[in-house]
């Protein structure tokens, strides 16, 4: 099941986020915006009680981890007729799954997490988050 995220969740996600560096990234971002802002939202995948996944919509960006590679495709289909993102961001496997759904996106392979921006384009402040032999994949937004 899938839901919004509220402050009563921040110590699930972290648990589930912080065993590597792509959930770490979505958590710094979590720990930075909180979750009562009008251009992030964040939702969890639950089962049983444990997070099986993460969607991060951040102004014009998704991201999104799963541990597992079991992506919620129906939730992002759902997700992404209402929003139109700029860019799709995770681990590779995560975003191959959506790219069947955003076939007007270029999908590239990176070493860091792409810069985001807010809606005046203005960068948002961002660690690195780049690790040794990690790589990112991103959906693009064909122009």
């Amino acid at each position: 099941m899938i839901r919004e995220c509220t402050e009563t969740d921040r110590e699930m996600l972290g648990g589930y986020l912080e065993e590597d560096s792509y959930g770490q990234a979505i958590f710094h971002l979590i720990d930075e915006f909180g979750f009562e802002q009008k251009f992030q939202s964040v939702y969890m995948d639950i089962e049983e009680e444990q997070c099986k996944g993460v969607y991060l919509m951040i102004y014009k960006n998704v991201l999104l981890y799963s541990k597992e590679n079991q992506v919620e495709i129906d939730f992002l289909e759902q997700m992404l007729s209402v929003l139109v993102p700029e860019m799709v961001i995770g681990r590779k496997d995560n975003v191959n799954i959506v790219s069947w759904l955003l076939t007007d996106y270029r999908m590239d392979t990176v070493d860091q997490i792409p810069e985001l921006c807010d809606e005046e384009g203005n960068a948002l402040k961002r660690d690195t988050w780049k690790k040794e032999g990690q790589e990112w994949g991103v959906l693009y937004k064909e122009k």
